[in-house]
């Protein structure tokens, strides 16, 4: 997967929740299962499309949303919000890397009812493998990290990946979570440098670099506001220039 492109879905009911510092992954777990046995449409969405970067590879979650999914899919009479859930649970199968998913997910593909999850299906196929090696990089890391929350530790693991595409999705998470952990936000910070000190970035990397200006920039600190100015002046790349430029025009 080379190209991703999601829809920001922002509920505040799970915001709160999410907002939580998890000790482990199984209290995240627990509290992913209660949201999908509890909460609303737009709340499960949030949490679904927040899958991406959450690392989470638990068979004991994603056995529970292919369970919710093919009892409304197998209906066939679909409302427009069960359309809606079911497009997200499509896609979070996807970064479960979990190869238990694909036949399921092939079924929907080639399934001629399905017409309009063919495509989600399509992507989720596709985003296995790599969310299977990229999971198991990231729970593979001889990366240390002592005293944080499960989330924050994940995602430092993921920001000293070698993977572009994985340090963006860490950067994804931050931007949209505000994630401000000290630690963090100073890693994120050093990637972000000595990536645009490379030379000939490619779109891959340009689009991390990006992400990575709004994942420092969301946290008005004015020692990042400044790391972005210099960032500004030393590139030549307008997205990374125009991501950045959004938090140095406020400050």
């Amino acid at each position: 997967m080379k190209k991703m492109k999601y829809i920001g879905v922002i509920s505040a009911l799970f915001l709160a929740s999410s907002a939580m510092a998890y000790t482990t992954d199984d209290e995240r777990i627990d509290d992913y299962l209660n949201t999908l046995a509890t909460a609303g449409v737009d709340t499960k969405v949030t949490m679904l499309n927040r899958m991406q970067w959450a690392g989470i590879t638990s068979p004991r979650f994603y056995d529970e949303v292919e369970k919710q999914l093919l009892e409304v899919y197998l209906n066939r009479n679909l409302s427009h919000m069960q359309i809606k859930l079911a497009s997200y649970q499509i896609r979070s199968l996807g970064y479960s890397g979990n190869e238990k998913y694909r036949a399921t997910l092939d079924t929907i593909k080639k399934d001629a009812f399905a017409g309009k999850f063919k495509a989600h299906a399509t992507r989720a196929l596709r985003d296995i493998g790599n969310f299977a090696a990229w999971n198991r990089a990231v729970a593979n890391s001889s990366f240390e990290v002592k005293g944080k929350s499960a989330e924050v530790t994940t995602y430092m693991k993921m920001l000293n990946d070698d993977d572009v595409l994985v340090q963006r999705l860490a950067a994804r998470a931050m931007f949209h979570e505000k994630q401000r952990d000290a630690d963090l936000l100073a890693l994120a910070a050093d990637k972000l440098t000595l990536l645009t000190k490379q030379p000939n970035l490619n779109s891959d990397e340009q689009d991390t670099a990006a992400w990575l200006c709004k994942a420092v920039g969301q946290s008005g600190e004015t020692v990042y506001i400044d790391l972005l100015r210099q960032v500004i002046a030393g590139t030549s790349y307008g997205k990374i220039k125009r991501h950045a430029s959004k938090f140095t025009s406020q400050y």
